[in-house]
């Protein structure tokens, strides 16, 4: 039996029913379907990243109803690429949509194979879904399609076709809605017409039961308004007609619910469509038998007078990250009088967490219930305590348990009855993990602090029954109104059931890396600054200049170091992808995570090696983290440690490398000689929190994993004990050249004009104006965007503006460049702005540059650099 896909969507468009007939078109199963938006089942020509985009696209689509058209479906397997969609309002209730579909160019029903000479007229009769029938009453003859009768589970040979099949298979209660009864004799008009009809009744299918139909078609009358033909088609809606019959019943129960029931339902739509309340709504505020006005407002002055004046904004603030929450309230009634009541709310929010509609019900406390003083039930605080996952210790000030939660009777391994009453030592046993000795109490470290001691994971717990096992754990002291302690909290938990989302551990894991390589990127730092500052005392007290050629290069190594340094800490959270060489990120990685260290460090890599497509600044952590976990594995000298790097092409067979697809990849490799991971560790090596460090985090190698998989990849370990580790990354070959990094050779470049150059550091100001002056340029300083914009007003009121206008980006204690390069825009609208910023970061310069700036200038700069610069910006 051939049935159209059918969908229950509400207002907003999202799905909240299926029929099987769609569930099996896009082969879901259960409620999968149930929650997606219906927009995104179709691929559209122009697609966008912005979040608003599939609703925006289901404005569109619910603005075209009762209409049937055709499009192209989401790319899914097994599914049609056309669909034929209709789309249709439900009646009465709140409201929503009826979606049916149905592949817009059926598959053939049998394996016979449709030639392209056959005539149109019989691929549709024979292979449609809809099935076609002839009635001509006038001559007695009567044609039914093989498509019509399959529709109704017979084969072409089984139904004759005479009149009498016809009016045999149809439902006798539904004989008269038939279309070769409806309007039999008419009055006569003394002209032959015809007159189009679409009605729906029910026949009888072969498997014993009775199957809605949709029959559209033509009579055809004689002039004496005889009906003399019918011809049209049949199509199966039984589905549909179930879903009807189901939101009918639903809608019935509803109703009788909240016309004259007990519940007092709510719906507001945020969005600027109407609101909803039940009558039972209006009868518990003491309206009778008024209905409300369709507005916010009504439930707004019924909530309790800390609701405010905004209700978008307090319905936001319940249960922050939850889209169900009940909560008891004193309802406010027309007289003034107060209603104890449960409000429960079911919010739906756009994927800006902004709030689109609420849908909600109120039932009245009974007497038992109605103490809303704020006082919570023990049964209540034991229920909210044991669905917390870390485990919970409350202790007096004196350091006696009152109360532990599920999470801690597990993890201590004893029954909350025995934890209660003892002393916190007795049953919160702490260890040093080096030292095995009695870590000091947790009480007394709580009630000396001040604030929430920082996290601990330097500890382990001995449990009464079993061996010690690792934990982290933090504690606060609770005080009175005078200060005085009256208890402490003890929040611990087993660092193997934590867990991190892969963007976590990565942003996590870039820090702790900072923080190790801070010491080396100093002293690379005090090198090149050395270099500089020689370079400038032998100039200024010697008069030589030969080294300061010397310096110009330290200065630009640390600007390339600094830029790094900013590409590492920020990451690539963009997700932007670039095609890149393995050399390149390889030599940016070591120059780092090589920063002060001893280590040999060679980085081999074939000229044949192909490029791959990374988000470089999540990459070059990987390598950087793999570089520092190699050399802090060495051991103390006389050993001379190293550091071998290499890259080549792999071509990967199924099955070789587990969790790897067969096809071309780069094969990475970082080998050491260091001490080799011992057997226990190396299935627990990529764990998240995993460490052998005693100060480590045990995020490094876990982030790796994490970046690894997300670009395609995987990572494997060798290793040996007393010869080292290699760590071999393999990722998918790009086959594209690597993005070619832009190199401006610097020239110096004169010109004429006046400039206006902005910066809070007065050297900086007297430098640039030198520079400025050296190009043949005419200068003026501004130490802030505030003396700049007076500075600029003076000069354009006497129709001599400046030519352009360099801003520094951060002003302390005063207007930077961005807001000053705005007020200047409203000044000046032809105004030609340069920003300078300390941050050499393409993504920032790229935002200014589309903001208006003409130029990003960053510091340091040379003359040389400045100068071309203005050329290119005043041409």
């Amino acid at each position: 039996m051939n049935s159209c896909a059918v969908l229950v969507l509400d207002e907003a468009g999202r799905i909240t029913g299926a029929n099987t007939s769609a569930r099996r078109l896009w082969q879901s199963a259960g409620q999968e379907l149930v929650g997606e938006r219906y927009a995104s089942l179709f691929a559209f020509e122009v697609v966008s990243t912005d979040p608003d985009f599939l609703e925006n696209a289901w404005l569109a689509l619910a603005s075209d109803l009762d209409r049937d058209f055709v499009l192209a479906s989401h790319p899914r397997p097994g599914v049609p690429s056309e669909l034929q969609v209709r789309l249709e309002r439900q009646s009465g209730g709140p409201g929503g949509y009826i979606a049916t579909l149905q592949p817009a160019r059926p598959a053939p029903a049998s394996s016979t194979e449709i030639s392209s000479d056959q005539p149109a007229w019989a691929i549709l009769t024979e292979k449609a879904a809809a099935g076609f029938f002839d009635l001509n009453l006038k001559i007695g003859r009567v044609e039914f399609s093989p498509a019509w009768k399959r529709l109704l589970g017979y084969a072409p040979s089984e139904l004759p076709d005479v009149i009498e099949t016809w009016r045999q298979l149809i439902h006798p209660e539904d004989s008269a809605a038939a279309p070769d009864k409806v309007a039999r004799k008419l009055a006569s008009t003394g002209i032959a017409a015809s007159r189009p009809f679409s009605v729906e009744f029910r026949m009888w299918h072969r498997s014993g039961h009775w199957i809605w139909i949709h029959c559209i078609g033509v009579q055809t009358l004689a002039a004496d308004g005889e009906l003399e033909r019918v011809v049209g088609f049949h199509l199966d809606i039984s589905e549909r007609k179930e879903i009807e019959d189901t939101l009918i019943a639903n809608d019935a129960r509803l109703q009788a619910l909240t016309q004259d029931g007990p519940l007092a339902a709510f719906e507001i739509d945020f969005a600027g469509g109407p609101c909803w309340y039940s009558p039972a709504f209006a009868r518990l505020l003491g309206h009778g038998g008024e209905s409300l006005p369709a507005t916010s407002e009504a439930l707004l002055d019924a909530l309790p007078e800390d609701a405010g004046e905004d209700l978008e904004s307090w319905l936001q603030t319940r249960a922050p990250g939850e889209s169900v929450f009940t909560e008891p309230v004193r309802l406010r009634a027309c007289d003034g009088s107060t209603i104890p009541a449960l409000l429960g709310i079911h919010r739906i929010l756009t994927r800006r967490r902004e709030l689109l509609r609420v849908m909600g019900f109120v039932v009245v406390l009974p007497p038992a219930l109605s103490d809303l003083s704020g006082v919570v039930s023990p049964q209540l605080t034991a229920v909210a305590m044991d669905i917390l996952s870390e485990a919970i210790v409350v202790a007096d000030a004196r350091g006696v348990i009152l109360l532990a939660n599920a999470a801690a009777a597990r993890l201590l391994r004893l029954a909350p009855a025995a934890i209660r009453g003892h002393a916190v030592p007795d049953v919160l046993r702490l260890l040093n993990r080096q030292t095995q000795r009695p870590s000091e109490n947790p009480v007394a470290r709580a009630l000396a602090a001040d604030t929430t001691l920082p996290l601990c994971s330097d500890d382990c717990l001995a449990p009464i029954d079993g061996e010690p096992f690792p934990v982290v754990w933090s504690a606060r002291a609770a005080r009175n109104a005078d200060g005085l302690p009256v208890g402490v909290v003890i929040v611990l938990r087993n660092p193997e059931e934590m867990t991190l989302t892969p963007e976590e551990l990565v942003r996590a894991n870039r820090f702790e890396t900072l923080g190790l390589l801070a010491g080396g990127i100093a002293h690379d730092f005090n090198n090149l600054l050395t270099t500089i500052l020689g370079a400038v005392s032998l100039g200024r007290d010697n008069r030589d200049y030969s080294a300061l050629g010397d310096a110009e290069q330290a200065c630009l190594a640390a600007k390339a170091l600094t830029k790094q340094l900013l590409a590492f800490a920020k990451g690539s959270s963009s997700g932007t992808r670039t095609v890149c060489a393995p050399k390149d990120i390889l030599n940016d990685s070591a120059k780092i995570a090589s920063a002060a260290s001893s280590a040999e460090i060679t980085i081999t890599v074939a000229e044949t090696t192909a490029t791959v497509l990374v988000e470089r600044g999540q990459m070059l952590q990987v390598f950087q983290n793999l570089m520092v976990n190699a050399l802090q594995a060495m051991p103390p000298e006389p050993h001379q440690p190293q550091v071998q790097i290499s890259a080549r092409n792999a071509l990967i067979e199924a099955h070789q490398v587990q969790g790897l697809e067969a096809g071309e990849y780069v094969e990475f490799e970082v080998r050491d000689n260091g001490n080799g991971i011992p057997p226990e560790y190396v299935e627990k090596i990529f764990d998240p929190f995993f460490t052998t460090k005693k100060h480590g985090t045990g995020l490094g190698l876990a982030t790796v994993l994490s970046i690894v998989r997300k670009h395609g990849g995987q990572i494997t370990l060798d290793t040996q004990i007393g010869v080292g580790a290699v760590f071999t990354i393999y990722l998918p070959q790009a086959n594209e050249a690597a993005n070619p990094e832009a190199r401006r050779a610097a020239s110096l470049r004169f010109g004429t004009g006046r400039i206006l150059f902005m910066d809070d550091d007065p050297r900086i100001c007297s430098l640039t104006a030198t520079m400025l002056e050296s190009l043949d340029y005419h200068c003026d300083l501004a130490k802030d965007g505030a003396a700049a914009i007076a500075l600029y007003k003076r000069y354009l009121n006497i129709g001599r503006p400046y030519d352009a206008v360099i801003m520094d980006l951060t002003v302390i204690g005063g207007m930077g460049g961005e807001q000053c390069y705005h007020e200047l825009k409203q000044l000046d609208p032809d105004v030609r702005a340069i920003i300078a910023s300390g941050y050499d970061n393409e993504d920032m310069a790229r935002g200014y540059l589309e903001q208006g700036f003409c130029g990003y200038l960053t510091k340091p700069y040379r003359v040389a650099d400045l100068g071309k610069l203005l050329k290119t910006v005043l041409g």
